[in-house]
């Protein structure tokens, strides 16, 4: 009996040491041409590898509402990729109608190898709008924008309050589930 457990841990440590190894050999390709020929084309592990095409906003997603001044904004971009991040307050008065004026100067982020870019904002009680421009190596260009908004967690207290007052509860998950989605 303990011949065989000693037999089986041995194994067991042999197996559980013993590495995988894997390597990548170029890929042959038939392409047809649109002439109708056919040539053969080599690919290597790095064509093959679907790449990021475009600029993702991790943080913020979506637009929000939020109760703290400073933000951390994240995103993913391709390695070479320039992001220029530009914050915008609201100065207007007026509910329907909105008058951004640049908060501070623009935040210029280059992205490395991890394709990874972070950035902290501070921003102004109202509505904010961030705008995030990615230039790519090869000269393309892309805009995303986000409004976020600013309140105290009083004001934030009122308003789901408010919401959920006049509801059922099946009405109110039905409502933040929708918001979720969004």
């Amino acid at each position: 009996m303990i011949k065989k457990l000693i037999a089986s841990t041995v194994v067991l440590l042999i197996i559980g040491s013993s590495g995988a190894v894997a390597y990548a050999n170029p890929t042959t390709v038939r392409v047809t041409t649109p002439e109708g020929t056919n040539t053969e084309e080599t690919k290597t592990e790095e064509q093959e590898k679907p790449q990021q095409e475009s600029l993702k906003l991790i943080t913020p997603s979506r637009d929000m509402v939020v109760t703290d001044n400073n933000l951390v904004l994240a995103f993913t971009a391709p390695e070479g990729t320039t992001v220029t991040i530009d914050v915008y307050y609201n100065t207007s008065v007026a509910n329907n109608k909105q008058n951004y004026v640049e908060a501070y100067d623009a935040i210029e982020v280059n992205v490395g190898a991890l394709q990874r870019g972070w950035a902290e904002v501070e921003l102004k009680k109202g509505l904010n709008k961030i705008d995030f421009t990615a230039v790519y190596k090869n000269g393309l260009e892309d805009v995303i924008s986000r409004i976020v908004e600013v309140k105290d967690i009083d004001e934030v207290k009122k308003e789901v309050e408010k919401s959920i007052a006049n509801k059922s509860s099946t009405e109110a998950l039905k409502s933040i589930a929708t918001t979720e989605d969004k």
